[in-house]
């Protein structure tokens, strides 16, 4: 399985980075990469991530129209982290119907957002 973050260079600098969980920047704005963890000890450090890197820069128009993870570097994500992801997707929906695309997402994750219906979240695309 090709996956975004071996399409692309090597990673950059960690845009975060605690004991647990390093996110870091795969190229252009609106490309993270997530190593490690997310449980409740770092989530709200992501979704503050997350809603910086959707926000538009400054003097810009818009932020970007898609906001791509790589998440094939997670060993871990509790129900909060996928709660964040569907949360996330739910609020670039609505700001333009922007989208948050899933990539390297784990078989018992895909599982978990199939089972209780999150994978039929507006803006939210699982990338095979």
């Amino acid at each position: 399985m090709e996956t975004l973050l071996r399409r692309t260079a090597e990673p950059h600098e960690p845009v975060y980075e605690d004991g647990l969980l390093r996110i870091f920047r795969t190229g252009r704005r609106g490309r993270l990469a997530l190593t490690g963890d997310v449980d409740a000890s770092n989530v709200t450090r992501l979704a503050g991530v997350l809603s910086a890197e959707t926000r538009p820069p400054s003097g810009s128009a818009g932020g970007p129209a898609s906001l791509h993870l790589e998440l094939s570097g997670l060993e871990f994500m509790d129900v909060g982290g996928c709660r964040l992801l569907v949360h996330t997707a739910t609020a670039l929906f609505g700001d333009g119907e922007r989208r948050l695309v899933l990539h390297g997402l784990a078989p018992h994750l895909r599982r978990v957002m199939r089972v209780v219906g999150w994978d039929s979240t507006p803006g939210l695309d699982i990338a095979r």
